[in-house]
Parts: C-alpha cells; structure tokens; sequence
C-alpha cells in the first residue's frame, strides 16, 4: 500500500468513525480509497494538508466541514464525505442514518429543533477549530 493509499484509508476509517460511531467495514474502505484515487479533489496541498490535519489530530470533521461549506471557502472536505455517504446509504444496515421510519409530527418537530441546536453548535466548534488549527 502506497502512501497515499495509507492516508486515504485512516480518512476512511476515522470519518465513518465520527459520522456513524463505528467501525468501518472493510469493503467501504477500499471502496472510498479506490474513489479518491480514480477522482483526486485536492486542487492543491494545502486542502489535502487540513484533511490530514484534521484525520491525525482528531478533530471534528463534520463540524469544521459545515463552517467551510457556508464560507464557501472549500469544496474537499465536503466532497469526501459525500463519497463516504455514497458508498453507505446503499448498505441496508444504515438506512435507519438516511430515512426516518418513526411516525408522528411531534417527534419531527422535536428532531427539526434538535437539529437547529446541534446545528448552530457545530458552526460554533468549526468556526473556532478552522481558526485554532489554521485550516484555511
């Protein structure tokens, strides 16, 4: 394994770890790795430099993704995850991640509010960490 393969691989591994609190299967692995190497995002080292920074140091990838996606400030990070969500929303075991089968409009008004709450926390925490750990 490349060393490049080997960075792609603890992306994977820690991503699916963050978004879905699990380990990741081995087959979503190979598969986000052979992904990224057919389609490279990075458009220079820096970007791929933060998304090593953020791997290696553990930080909160869905959080400093939100605040650079409302800054329209950089399209990797999002577009990585949106290769690790295409690969699992296929996957019966997730669909519980991607489709709400509980009824009853009181429970999605609570889940709307939640949302808006954790919503307006991450951008927070990703503001400070994008400014803490210069990611940009």
């Amino acid at each position: 394994m490349c060393d490049r393969e080997t960075l792609l691989t603890e992306e994977a591994v820690y991503m699916h770890k963050l978004f879905f609190g699990a380990t990741a299967p081995v087959e979503v692995v190979r598969q986000y790795v052979a992904a990224n190497l057919r389609c490279p995002l990075a458009a220079d080292g820096s970007e791929s430099g933060a998304i090593h920074k953020i791997v290696t140091r553990e930080l909160d990838a869905e959080a400093i993704e939100f605040v650079l996606r409302c800054r329209r400030q950089s399209r990797t990070l999002t577009q990585k995850v949106h290769i690790l969500f295409y690969l699992v929303e296929v996957r019966t075991h997730y669909s519980s991640w991607f489709v709400s089968t509980a009824p009853g409009r009181w429970r999605a008004l609570a889940a709307v509010a939640w949302a808006l709450l954790r919503s307006s926390w991450k951008y927070a925490k990703g503001s400070y960490l994008v400014w803490r750990h210069r990611l940009v």
